[in-house]
């Protein structure tokens, strides 16, 4: 397959999705390569746990890259009262932290200056509930890029050019 180059970071989120479905969403967008950013890249859903993933997607001839810096601390998670409060925590230990955009910068950014097509994954299906929207809303303030959420509310949904 050739792939088309893209500066476009992609994200997608599993919740409610089978592991055909997901895949689809890459294959449809082109991707090479999986950044997963969830801490933990374990899942009581099947199919999307680390191991069994990253076989899956080398199958379709998509890498798979766990970025666990990039995670939603589970102190966080543990200590949030509500998932607003989840997201917001998680925006504050960015602040404080400012070494987990620095990284996610370096390894997204050099991905895509290489030509490749990279998206983030992690549970959540809209961006809007999940770290990884916090994180490339972050990360687009450092590095401004197009970020493209699959399947979120339609199939690609652009954000800032």
């Amino acid at each position: 397959m050739t792939r088309t180059t893209s500066r476009t970071l992609f994200t997608l989120g599993y919740q409610q999705r089978s592991v055909k479905e997901f895949v689809s969403f890459l294959i449809d967008a082109d991707v090479s390569i999986l950044v997963d950013v969830r801490e933990t890249p374990w899942s009581h859903k099947p199919g999307f746990s680390k191991r069994r993933l990253a076989k899956t997607l080398s199958a379709k001839g998509i890498r798979y890259l766990h970025a666990r810096f990039a995670g939603n601390p589970k102190t966080i998670r543990a200590n949030a009262t509500s998932h607003a409060e989840c997201l917001d925590l998680y925006d504050r230990y960015l602040d404080a932290n400012p070494q987990v955009l620095d990284a996610l910068n370096e390894v997204v950014g050099s991905l895509l200056v290489a030509g490749e097509r990279v998206c983030l994954m992690c549970y959540e299906r809209h961006p809007d509930d999940c770290h990884r929207g916090v994180l490339v809303e972050r990360w687009q303030s450092k590095s401004p890029r197009a970020v493209a959420h699959l399947g979120a509310d339609e199939r690609f949904r652009l954000v800032r050019a």
